[in-house]
C-alpha cells in the first residue's frame, strides 16, 4: 500500500481551496461562540486577503486540499499566525504540526523573530496544541486588545540569516564582542579585572560565534569544570539582537556541546541587577544553586546569583 503524498502549496488566501477551508473555520468558530453576537469570523478573512504580505499555504493529501494557514508581516521581526484549520479527519495525524512548521519556516525565511497568534477562550483543542508546540501566553496586543474571548500566544524562531560556528577567545571578532561584553557588563561583577581575556584563553575556555548575514552579532562559551561539570560563560548579544532568539538558541547549542563532552550538569553565575539574564536563565530551566567549585570562597560573591541545570 503506498503512502499518502503530503504536499503543501503556497497560494493567496484569494485562492478557491483556501476561501473553502476558512469558510470551514469560520463555521466551526461561530458554532462554538453560538451565544457571542460579536464574534464576525468572515472579517477575519477579508482582512487577511486585504492586508496579505506574507505567506499562504495549503496542504494537500493526495491533491484533496485538507488544511490551510498563513502567515502575515506585523512589523520587521514579528509576525502573525493567521487562519491555521485543518480538516476534523486530519486531526490527530501530525498534518497540523507539519503545517505550522512549515509556517514557522516560511517566517524565518521572511527574518522573523517572532511568531504571534489569537485564538478563543474556548478553543481548547488549538490552545493545547500552540502550547504543546512551544507557543507561550502573552498580553493581548494590537487590534486583539478589548476582545472578551481572545488569547495570544507567542514563540521565537530564529531568522534564516544566523548562523553559529566554534571558535576560540582569541578569534578577533570574538574578541570584539567580549571586548564589548567587558564595557557594558564588568561594573555589574566586582569579581572580575579588565583584561580577562588572554587567562580565558588559556582556561579552555571553547567559544562560539554567533553572526547575522555574516556580521557577529553574538557569542557564548564553556569551561569543563570537572568529568561531570560545565561552566556556560561569557554569554553576549550586542544590544540590537536582543530578544530575537539567539541567547536561547545560544545557550540550547552550547548545552549539546557540554553533553557531547560528557557533562551531565550545567552551572553559571551572574548578577542580580542583569535581570534579563536571570528571566532567560530562569525560562530555560536554570535553578539556583549554592556556589559551585571555584566559586565557593572569595571576595563579591553575594554580588552573585549562581544556577544549575541537570543535561539529559
Amino acid at each position: 500500500m503506498m503512502a499518502d503524498e503530503i504536499t503543501f502549496e503556497a497560494v493567496t488566501p484569494a485562492h478557491p481551496d483556501a476561501e473553502a477551508l476558512m469558510a470551514l473555520l469560520d463555521a466551526e468558530v461561530l458554532d462554538i461562540y453560538w451565544d457571542a453576537g460579536d464574534i464576525e469570523t468572515g472579517a477575519l478573512s477579508d482582512e487577511l486577503k486585504a492586508a496579505f504580505n506574507g505567506v499562504f499555504l495549503v496542504a494537500r493529501r493526495n491533491g484533496a486540499p485538507v488544511a490551510c494557514g498563513g502567515v502575515l508581516v506585523m512589523d520587521e521581526t514579528m509576525c502573525e499566525l493567521r487562519r491555521v484549520y485543518a480538516l476534523p479527519e486530519e486531526r490527530g495525524t501530525g498534518l497540523a504540526r507539519r503545517l505550522v512548521a512549515e509556517l514557522e519556516h516560511a517566517a524565518s525565511e521572511l527574518g522573523m523573530s517572532r511568531v504571534a497568534l489569537e485564538t478563543g477562550d474556548r478553543q481548547t483543542r488549538a490552545i493545547g496544541f500552540y502550547e504543546a508546540l512551544g507557543y507561550s501566553q502573552i498580553p493581548l496586543y494590537g487590534e486583539h486588545e478589548g476582545k472578551w474571548w481572545a488569547i495570544c500566544y507567542e514563540k521565537r524562531i530564529l531568522p534564516a540569516n544566523i548562523t553559529f560556528e566554534p571558535a576560540t577567545p582569541d578569534v578577533p571578532e570574538v574578541a570584539a564582542l567580549l571586548t564589548d561584553y567587558e564595557k557594558e557588563f564588568l561594573s555589574f561583577n566586582t569579581r572580575e579585572e579588565t583584561g580577562w581575556l588572554g587567562s580565558a584563553a588559556h582556561q579552555g575556555l571553547e567559544m562560539m560565534l554567533v553572526r547575522r548575514d555574516g556580521r557577529p552579532v553574538g557569542c557564548g562559551g564553556i569551561r569543563m569544570e570537572g568529568p561531570k561539570t560545565a561552566e556556560l560563560k561569557r554569554m553576549y548579544v550586542i544590544p540590537d539582537e536582543r530578544s530575537r532568539g539567539i541567547a536561547t538558541e545560544l545557550v540550547s547549542r552550547l548545552e549539546r556541546v557540554a553533553a557531547e563532552q560528557g557533562a551531565t550538569r550545567m552551572v553559571l553565575d551572574t548578577t542580580p541587577r542583569m535581570e534579563t539574564a536571570v528571566r532567560l536563565y530562569e525560562r530555560l530551566g536554570y535553578v539556583r544553586t549554592q556556589p559551585f567549585l571555584r566559586h565557593n570562597s572569595g571576595a563579591g560573591m553575594p554580588a552573585l546569583i549562581y544556577f544549575e541545570k541537570a543535561l539529559a
